[in-house]
């Protein structure tokens, strides 16, 4: 591996995506005043098709992440714009009475921590009288829980405009389009990283550049077997005014075994649920890459059927209100997922002047405020206990260790191809595969 220097004062360092590492990389590094910085992407902030949309250093960084988003909205409340985060709790289901290991696990973690006090345990009734639209899942064994006070959900697209805007505001130079911001290749001499070529055959020179293409990384940067993209599920349902949905205030995010997660109702009367699984691969034909496949280069994509038979089984038990309703909308949402379900945020071992920042495993939103500064601490060379969690590490294709969270985390599964012509489960959903199983009545 060549040794890696750290970038002096007056460098151009580029930064490939306008995501969430890379926009809070930009801010963080745009903060010392001594970098030029530039970002390009192939399309406007926020990216339509972006996702930005388990260890104990990421339960440290959320905690340091949760006064920025506070002061977030206190910026935008003095604006006159609506929230980024929005404290709403989260309720971690178990099932017969009995807590998973991982919400035994988590409520250790947080406890030893010092943070015991954000921590309420729920017991069937207690869920049902605070959350009333639960009624459905108690009643069919999710009977017992606890609630993270302190916990919520951010607005992805608003969040990423607004550090977008922090950006601009630090002197941050964009380049973004479809041809002008589109990462090629790049440009390079021998092993030696000298900037990047785009889509127009332009070439940008730099001193440093940094790869924050999330799950497009691994199509782009020949990494191995480090990083892969891992196509997962989310559903939007639009329930009626009479709907209980409609009618519960104060609604958490919650999650239940085995993966599934869930937002409060929308202010446009949408309720999101998503599975955090093994996901499914996109292979491309040239290498057996997988890589992003969505609605913005396939327009009448859904979910494959399979994926939808769970869903619907899920929330017969979970939410049953929900087997009388159309699917209202549906995506495959992409992951940059490690073989360890932590970040890979590491010079590469075989070309200098470059840093990947990538692997975010479907964690990766939720740090936006505080993930750039300890990127820009790598980028800088620090030794940090996140340089040495998220470094270069050799694992080999039987070790993946994903997060307790997710379902279907054996190590003997893989996730299935899209659209595999051998395998009709794997086939995208039509209009009236989405319509309810039930009719209404």
């Amino acid at each position: 591996m060549p040794s890696y220097t750290p970038p002096p004062p007056g460098s151009k360092i580029i930064i490939v995506g306008a995501g969430a590492f890379g926009l809070s990389t930009a801010y963080a590094l745009s903060l010392k005043n001594k970098y030029e910085i530039w970002v390009f992407d192939r399309d406007q902030v926020p990216i339509p098709d972006a996702a930005s949309t388990a260890a104990t250093q990421n339960m440290q960084l959320m905690i340091e992440g949760l006064p920025i988003w506070k002061q977030w909205n206190e910026e935008r409340e003095a604006r006159g714009k609506t929230p980024v985060f929005y404290k709403t709790g989260a309720v971690f289901f178990s099932q017969n009475n009995k807590y998973t290991d991982y919400s035994a696990a988590s409520m250790k973690h947080i406890r030893e921590a010092g943070y015991g006090h954000v921590i309420e345990e729920l017991t069937g009734k207690d869920i049902v009288d605070r959350f009333p639209h639960f009624k459905g899942a108690v009643e069919n064994g999710y009977d017992l829980a606890y609630l993270n006070k302190e916990a919520g959900w951010c607005d992805s697209s608003e969040a990423i405009k607004h550090i977008y805007e922090k950006c601009v505001n630090n002197g941050v130079q964009f380049v973004l389009g479809p041809s002008i911001g589109c990462f090629e290749k790049l440009f390079q001499r021998g092993n030696k990283v000298l900037g990047i070529q785009t889509k127009d055959q332009k070439i940008y020179h730099s001193d440093r550049v940094i790869i924050a293409t999330g799950p497009w990384t691994a199509g782009l940067i020949d990494l191995g077997n480090k990083l892969t993209a891992t196509g997962q599920i989310v559903v939007h349902f639009k329930p009626p005014a009479s709907s209980i949905f409609s009618q519960v205030k104060n609604q958490p995010v919650w999650s239940a075994d085995p993966g599934f997660y869930g937002f409060p109702m929308t202010s446009e009367g949408k309720l999101k649920i998503a599975l955090h699984s093994l996901g499914y691969y996109n292979q491309r034909t040239s290498d057996g890459k997988s890589v992003p496949r969505t609605q913005m280069t396939h327009q009448n994509d859904t979910i494959p059927i399979k994926a939808l038979k769970e869903f619907r089984e899920f929330l017969s038990k979970f939410f049953p209100q929900t087997s009388t309703m159309d699917i209202h909308y549906s995506r495959v949402c992409w992951y940059s997922d490690s073989q360890d379900s932590n970040f890979l945020v590491t010079p590469h071992p075989n070309l200098e002047n470059i840093i990947i920042a990538s692997g975010d495993s479907g964690h990766g939103m939720k740090f936006l405020p505080v993930v750039g500064l300890k990127i820009a601490q790598i980028v800088e060379g620090l030794d940090t206990d996140y340089s040495r969690a998220w470094g270069w590490r050799e694992t080999n294709d039987n070790s993946a260790a994903f997060d307790a969270m997710r379902a279907g985390k054996s190590v003997d599964l893989k996730p299935l191809q899209l659209e595999d012509p051998n395998n009709d489960e794997t086939r995208m959903c039509t209009t009236s595969d989405l319509k309810a199983a039930i009719s209404k009545l």
